[in-house]
């Protein structure tokens, strides 16, 4: 039977609605007022729900929801609970629409391609194992790509295409300046024409490198490759201009520099791709508009993509990109500058031009005790911060451990005063074991 008459026979069970008899659709809308007046640093802690005696140094992971936000996630939650079809069939898609139309605006992109998703790799899952590979071809990750973008490549390469080669790319350090990373590509691209599309991060992670994005979009582009962006660290922390760019397409979170809850995410693509890219589920609205595919993905929470909006509004309201980075990248390079000159530690050799705004990279010296080994990343972490009220994050970087300084907005130069501390007495005890 063909699809089309298929669905004919097939009912729209998850129908979702225009209107409906004495329904309304509720305004919700955040509470700014104040926001302005309060002066970054600790004073800012009362907008969190974190405890207010922990000095938070991560907020890259997993971010933190300003209580603004929360309360505006549980008022949907409670109008959600009031009528699940109605919110279901009918609210959830409105509120979805609105806060697509924001984030389109604050990445200047066009709202028809955007969709909403849970997270960054769900839109490189739905990227990666949509794109028509042909047999032969292959697919590029580097050695700094993040670790689940790798696991991706592996997989897809060795279970689900098999007939597609993965190319890995060697980035090692020191990297002397843009010009090298573009380099290269250059070579690994003229080296291997099968190539079709390049996995290019924006900000690396865990090592926090930005990569020259725009020159390696031209340089892939010039050898006919398509170039999907993870820019999961990208949006608050760096400007976006998808129009500009001209990537192919790019997925980032809005939980790790837009204050918004956990699942709110987004990919956008270019306009030629739109006849491949498909959601993660097939579901009740197939054959009905990609961006009515992505948002029915059977039932689920859709509030914190609904949310993703409210944190942007929180930023903007902190003064947006100039307000919040403008403080955050100042405090991030003399908290670096500070703990490097104190300790007598070095920074990742990288140019400074390419270091993330928020996030610093400070090299550990080897430890006996605690060989580099992923197994002993928290054993060191929990003898390092565990007896103390301090958390920051510590991850192994081409043979050696680095501590991750993840600045935002609540944290002041006292915060990293106190971290010089901690780690001064560790590296004293355990350097001379």
């Amino acid at each position: 039977m063909a699809l089309g008459e298929f669905k004919k026979q097939m009912p729209n069970l998850a129908l979702v609605l225009t209107s409906y008899p004495n329904h309304h659709l509720q305004e919700h809308e955040l509470d700014t007022s104040g926001l302005a007046d309060i002066p970054f640093g600790r004073g800012l802690m009362k907008e969190f729900g974190l405890k207010q005696d922990l000095i938070f140094l991560n907020h890259g992971s997993y971010g933190t929801v300003p209580n603004r936000v929360l309360r505006l996630q549980h008022e949907y939650n409670v109008e959600r609970e009031e009528h699940p079809d109605l919110f279901y069939r009918l609210s959830a898609k409105q509120y979805v629409d609105k806060a697509k139309q924001e984030i389109a605006s604050f990445i200047n992109a066009k709202v028809e391609n955007v969709m909403l998703i849970s997270n960054a790799t769900t839109g490189f899952n739905c990227l990666v194992k949509n794109y028509p590979f042909k047999s032969g071809d292959a697919i590029l990750d580097t050695s700094i790509s993040y670790g689940s973008v790798m696991n991706l490549t592996y997989d897809f390469t060795r279970r689900l295409r098999p007939d597609v080669e993965r190319i890995h790319l060697e980035i090692s350090l020191p990297i002397k300046d843009e010009d090298e990373i573009v380099a290269k590509y250059e070579e690994i691209l003229t080296k291997h024409p099968n190539i079709k599309v390049a996995l290019l991060d924006h900000i690396t992670s865990p090592s926090s490198i930005v990569m020259p994005i725009a020159k390696l979009v031209k340089v892939c582009h010039s050898k006919g490759v398509l170039v999907f962006v993870d820019g999961a660290h990208s949006i608050g922390q760096l400007p976006l201009d998808m129009e500009a760019l001209q990537a192919d397409a790019f997925t980032s979170n809005l939980h790790k520099w837009c204050y918004a809850p956990r699942g709110s995410a987004f990919i956008w693509f270019a306009e030629q791709h739109r006849n491949w890219i498909h959601p993660p589920n097939t579901s009740w609205q197939l054959m009905h508009s990609l961006d009515m595919q992505f948002f029915d993905q059977g039932t689920r929470d859709h509030v914190s993509l609904i949310c993703g909006r409210h944190g942007l509004q929180f930023y903007n309201a902190l003064g947006g990109m100039e307000g919040v980075v403008g403080y955050t990248s100042k405090l991030a390079q003399d908290a670096h500058s500070m703990l490097c000159e104190k300790l007598g530690l070095e920074r990742l050799d990288i140019p400074a031009a390419m270091e993330a705004p928020n996030m610093k990279m400070i090299k550990f010296p080897q430890f006996p005790n605690y060989p580099v080994t992923e197994e002993n990343v928290w054993a060191l972490h929990k003898a390092l911060f565990g007896d103390s009220n301090i958390f920051g994050i510590i991850a192994p970087v081409q043979a050696f451990f680095y501590i991750r300084i993840s600045v935002q907005v609540y944290n002041e130069m006292e915060d990293f005063v106190k971290l010089a501390d901690i780690l001064k007495t560790f590296l004293d005890k355990y350097t001379k074991e």
